[in-house]
């Protein structure tokens, strides 16, 4: 029996393994059964999605813009004539309101008055000269036709010449004296019209040229409002001249606007087109700072009222056709709280409020009317 097993133990071996190898064999087969067993099946029902038919609806949208306080103008105050300023009020300092026509500050006159002065007694000699000729023309004239009755008197003889020069030289200074008494009246250095100082450190003593700023002002009634607009937006709002805003001020001021124009071109940075806004009471508005800005757009009868949550991204979302899922691009005209704003679009079977996790298009779908959004007043029936 030993012999017979030593003899035969290579083949004893061999069978232990391959009997080992098919009892493996076996076990991974039943194994792999059983998974195949407990495995799910690929789905080929369709998937039940909640699905809303929106009806067309009237809808005005509302833009909300940022604007800032510009003024269309700001004006450099420089004095026409030099000298030394002998008077500064106190309405000429930064931040303070002056009326039309009231005094800024005043140069020294004395310079100005002396001028006035030299004219008139150059205009009286003048008139003396003037005078003195026509006196001694008349004598000639009298002595001429004495003595040659039949001949007329020559010019020079009458002063003729001499009259014409005295009369220019009046009249040259009468326009001298309109120029130094324009001069002295320009020492007084008044608002040109109701404005708001922006800037100045002018001061009594100092001397100022005829053609240096000494300050800057604006005038509060050519304040408006500059807003950024993107091109979306503007067909929101539609034909924007005369188109009534308001205006809400960091203070928290509500003002009456009206837009008057728009940028004739884009902003090179931007891209964006700007426009200018005219404000009911300039003066609640300060130069420079920021305002929020509500436009009323025109309003539209094609406009569809859908769950926020039907939208999977800036303007797309998913129907039901032929009870599958089908993409649309929507145009986003606004929201109102939950609720999105859209233009109208083919809604075929119903728009599907809360997309499927696996979404995709052709996905086999089982529409389900939301019942929740019909309640709501959301659905008025079908809509194409």
């Amino acid at each position: 029996m030993k012999a017979f097993i030593q003899r035969h133990a290579g083949a004893f071996q061999l069978a232990f393994v391959v009997g080992v190898v098919g009892c493996a064999i076996l076990i991974s087969a039943s194994l792999e059964a059983d998974k195949s067993a407990t495995r799910p099946r690929a789905a080929t029902s369709s998937i039940p999605v909640s699905v809303v038919t929106p009806a067309p609806g009237v809808y005005q949208p509302r833009v909300e813009l940022n604007g800032v306080v510009a003024s269309r103008t700001v004006t450099s105050i420089v004095p026409q004539v030099a000298g030394k300023v002998v008077r500064v009020t106190p309405s000429f300092r930064p931040g303070a309101r002056v009326s039309a026509g009231e005094l800024l500050f005043a140069i020294d006159p004395a310079d100005y008055k002396l001028a006035v002065d030299r004219t008139l007694a150059e205009i009286e000699v003048a008139r003396s000269d003037l005078a003195r000729l026509e006196a001694e023309a008349a004598a000639e004239r009298e002595v001429w036709e004495s003595s040659f009755p039949d001949r007329q008197i020559p010019d020079l003889i009458a002063r003729k010449p001499q009259i014409a020069a005295a009369r220019a030289r009046i009249l040259g200074g009468e326009a001298a004296r309109a120029s130094a008494e324009l001069a002295l009246s320009r020492t007084e250095v008044r608002a040109p019209f109701d404005a708001r100082i922006l800037d100045t450190q002018l001061d009594v003593g100092q001397v100022v040229s005829g053609n240096a700023a000494v300050g800057s002002m604006f005038s509060e009634a050519s304040l408006e409002i500059e807003a950024p607009v993107s091109a979306q937006e503007l067909r929101r709002i539609g034909d924007v001249y005369g188109r009534k805003a308001t205006i809400e001020t960091p203070e928290g001021a509500t003002i009456v606007g009206t837009i008057v124009r728009k940028a004739a071109s884009l902003d090179e940075r931007t891209r964006l087109s700007t426009l200018f806004i005219e404000s009911a009471d300039p003066a609640a508005l300060t130069l420079g700072e920021f305002v929020s800005v509500a436009v009323e757009g025109a309003a539209t009868d094609e406009a569809y009222r859908l769950p926020a949550a039907a939208l999977t991204s800036r303007d797309r979302l998913w129907v039901v056709d032929n009870e599958q899922l089908v993409e649309r691009q929507v145009e986003l005209l606004g929201r109102e709280g939950d609720t999105l704003v859209v233009g109208l679009f083919d809604t075929a079977d119903g728009v599907v409020t809360i997309p499927p996790a696996e979404v995709r298009a052709g996905l086999p779908v089982e529409p389900v009317v939301s019942s929740e959004w019909a309640a709501s007043g959301g659905v008025a029936g079908a809509g194409k």
